[in-house]
C-alpha cells in the first residue's frame, strides 16, 4: 500500500509542480473565474465570493447579496468544483477538487485523491475594530478581513485535514485620472496537512497588489507575491460586457491567460482560459447570481 500511496502521490506531484507548489489543493488552483482571466492579479479588486479566495477584506464592499458557481479544469489533470455565497461583510464557499480515475500499474486497483475545502470570511471597515478606531486615524478608507479554511484530503486509504487562516487589508482612493486600489493579503496561514506519518505543508504566500480603474472601463491590475509575479488587464463595455486578459509567472512558468464576463440583469457568467508551456491549457467557468450592486 505505500507503493501505491508513492505512486499516487509522484502523479500529483507532477501537476502541483507544474502550479509551483507541492500537493494543489482547491484554494491554490485559481477558483476565482474572472481573477484567472486577469492573470490571477486580484488582491486589490477581491470583488464578489472571490474575495474570499484572494482578500477577505473585499468582503466589506460587497453591495448586495451574491452567489457563484464554478467548474474548473486545470491542465486537465483535475477538476474542480465551487460554490460560494456572501452578503456585504461575510461569505463561505465549498470546494471539492478530484484527480479522476488513477491506477496503481502493479495491481490495476483505483486510487483515490480529493479535496474537500470549507471557507468563511468576513470584511469590516477598520473605522469598526475598537482598537484601530481609537488609536489609527487615516486619510483614506480602509477595511479588514480574515477568513478560516478547512482542507480534508484523502490520499490511497489515508486521510487528513486542517485548518488555514487568511487576512487581508484593502484601500481605495480617488486620483485625477481615475480610482487606485491597494490591496494586502496573507493566505494559508496554518501548520499543513498530516497524512499518516507525512505532513503536507499549506502552501502560505503574502501578496501586495494594485489595481488602477480608469474611465472608459478600463482596468490595470498587478500582484506581486511571495510565490507569483501576475498582471492584467481589462476593458468593460457598459456593464454587460468585460474582456480580460493577462500572464502570471510562477516557479519559473508564465501561464498566458484570457477572459470574458457576460452580466445579463441578475445573472453573470465568466470564462477563463489560462495557458501552460508544456501541459495542456486550463478552462474555467463560472455562473453568479447578484442580488444587488
Amino acid at each position: 500500500m505505500n507503493r501505491a500511496i508513492a505512486i499516487l502521490f509522484g502523479t500529483l506531484l507532477v501537476g502541483g509542480l507544474a502550479l509551483g507548489q507541492a500537493l494543489p489543493n482547491p484554494f491554490d488552483v485559481g477558483l476565482g473565474v474572472r481573477a484567472m482571466g486577469l492573470g490571477g492579479a486580484y488582491t486589490a479588486l477581491a470583488e464578489g465570493t472571490e474575495a474570499l479566495l484572494y482578500n477577505p477584506a473585499g468582503l466589506a464592499t460587497l453591495p448586495g447579496p451574491r452567489a457563484d458557481s464554478s467548474y474548473s479544469s486545470p491542465m486537465g489533470l483535475y477538476s474542480v468544483t465551487w460554490l460560494a455565497g456572501a452578503f456585504p461583510g461575510i461569505g463561505g464557499g465549498v470546494a471539492y477538487l478530484s484527480a479522476g480515475s488513477i491506477t496503481d500499474p502493479a495491481t490495476g486497483s483505483p486510487l483515490t485523491f480529493s479535496h474537500l475545502a470549507l471557507v468563511a470570511g468576513v470584511g469590516m471597515s477598520a473605522n469598526r475594530v475598537p482598537m484601530l478606531n481609537r488609536y489609527l486615524r487615516l486619510p483614506f478608507p480602509l477595511t479588514l478581513g480574515l477568513s478560516i479554511k478547512y482542507d480534508r484530503v484523502q490520499m490511497a486509504t489515508e486521510t487528513g485535514g486542517n485548518l488555514a487562516f487568511d487576512i487581508g487589508a484593502l484601500t481605495r482612493m480617488d486620483i485625477p485620472f481615475g480610482e487606485l486600489r491597494l490591496g494586502l493579503a496573507v493566505r494559508d496561514l496554518g501548520p499543513g496537512i498530516g497524512l499518516g506519518e507525512r505532513r503536507e505543508s499549506w502552501s502560505t504566500s503574502f501578496a501586495v497588489g494594485a489595481a488602477l480603474l480608469l474611465p472608459g472601463g478600463l482596468l490595470f491590475t498587478a500582484d506581486l507575491a511571495s510565490d507569483y509575479l501576475g498582471m492584467g488587464v481589462g476593458w468593460a463595455f457598459g456593464r454587460g460586457l468585460e474582456v480580460r486578459s493577462g500572464f502570471q509567472s510562477q516557479g519559473g512558468i508564465v501561464h498566458l491567460a484570457l477572459g470574458l464576463g457576460v452580466r445579463w440583469k441578475s445573472f453573470a457568467l465568466d470564462y477563463a482560459l489560462t495557458t501552460h508551456p508544456t501541459l495542456g491549457p486550463s478552462h474555467r467557468l463560472s455562473l453568479g447570481i447578484l442580488l444587488g450592486g
